[in-house]
């Protein structure tokens, strides 16, 4: 069994990114300027010195992140990976990542395939929208191909690993897993393509793909604390993760995923959502009920389990060192795993 964690590239600059939110903007701007909402909220949220501030077009940081994540059970990464109609995004960490020899982990590409919005407003106008043509879906399976022939590239039964983020937001998304499938075939690759279930159950069958990656966390009105109205809205880790416990086997393959927290009051303002009573021992009873569900219920080529994340700053959900709790999230997953 492995650990995958959900890895974000986008601590780095372009120009897209500036183009919206002032010169050198990464998402270290959002984090560091983040200001407790309510009693209690534990902001901002400062990265361990180990680490720091980084940026992810430095090699250094990279073999360091990897060497870490290695080292404390988290065998393989989920990189979020951006392609609009052929154009692709926050590519540079993922090509340093390939050419990298000295970085051993395993990895799998995931697709968040919806449009890009301006988080600092409530009403989130687009500002680089997705095309979802057939013959973007092409651009996107041929330009997969270079990743799906790496050697550490994980793969299902000899088929690379794909997941699309919220499958059924994409409005045109059984062409699209057709299309992928075609490209492939053609280079003389089956793939297996998994959905994320990021908003509820979702039967992969009914979007042409093998299997559904559970999304954490899974809100359920029973877990909020925050009276109606109230911003930012608060909810109970120790809630959430009992909804998520208790949630009865589905009728199709589902991958188990954890959390260590969440709060994306940076990226949200008081628009945002945050967890609080989070604790590394409460991540690591979870995470240890989630592989007990893995070893029981899924069959041997799909023993994995998802963290979410590796270094989602801005939603206040990593796993990756910080100045409060330390190392404590990595020995978690080293304990368990």
């Amino acid at each position: 069994m492995k650990a995958i964690a959900f890895y974000l590239p986008q601590f780095h600059v372009i120009p897209e990114n500036e183009a919206v939110y002032g010169p050198g903007f990464t998402e270290w701007d959002n984090v560091r300027n983040a200001r407790p909402l309510f009693p209690g909220h534990r902001q901002p949220h400062v990265p361990h010195k180990m680490l720091g501030y980084y940026s992810l077009e430095d090699r250094g940081t990279l073999l360091l992140q990897h060497r870490l994540a290695m080292e404390y059970g988290v065998g393989a990464f989920c990189y979020y990976y951006y392609n609009f109609g052929g154009r692709r995004l926050l590519e540079k960490p993922l090509d340093i990542i390939c050419r990298t020899q000295a970085i051993k982990n395993e990895f799998c590409l995931c697709w968040p395939h919806v449009s890009w919005c301006d988080n600092r407003r409530q009403d989130r106008p687009v500002f680089l929208a997705q095309d979802y043509s057939e013959d973007a879906a092409r651009l996107l399976a041929r330009d997969l191909l270079r990743y799906f022939r790496h050697p550490r590239y994980i793969r299902i039964e000899g088929r690379p690993l794909f997941l699309i983020f919220a499958p059924e937001r994409h409005p045109s998304i059984t062409a699209c897993t057709a299309i992928l499938r075609e490209e492939a075939r053609r280079a003389g690759l089956s793939l297996c393509l998994a959905g994320v279930e990021a908003y509820g159950p979702s039967a992969p069958q009914r979007w042409g793909l093998d299997f559904m990656v559970e999304f954490a966390p899974s809100w359920v009105p029973g877990s909020m604390l925050s009276a109606p109205g109230e911003q930012p809205r608060r909810y109970d880790y120790q809630a959430t993760l009992r909804f998520m416990l208790s949630k009865p086997v589905p009728p199709y393959t589902r991958l188990r995923c954890v959390f260590p927290g969440w709060d994306n009051t940076p990226r949200r303002g008081k628009f945002g959502l945050a967890c609080t009573g989070e604790s590394p021992a409460l991540f690591r009873l979870a995470l240890e009920a989630m592989t007990d569900y893995t070893r029981k219920i899924l069959p041997p080529s799909l023993q994995y389990v998802f963290i979410n994340a590796w270094n989602e700053w801005g939603e206040g959900c990593c796993i990756e060192p910080d100045d409060y709790y330390g190392l404590r999230y990595l020995e978690a997953v080293r304990s368990v795993m």
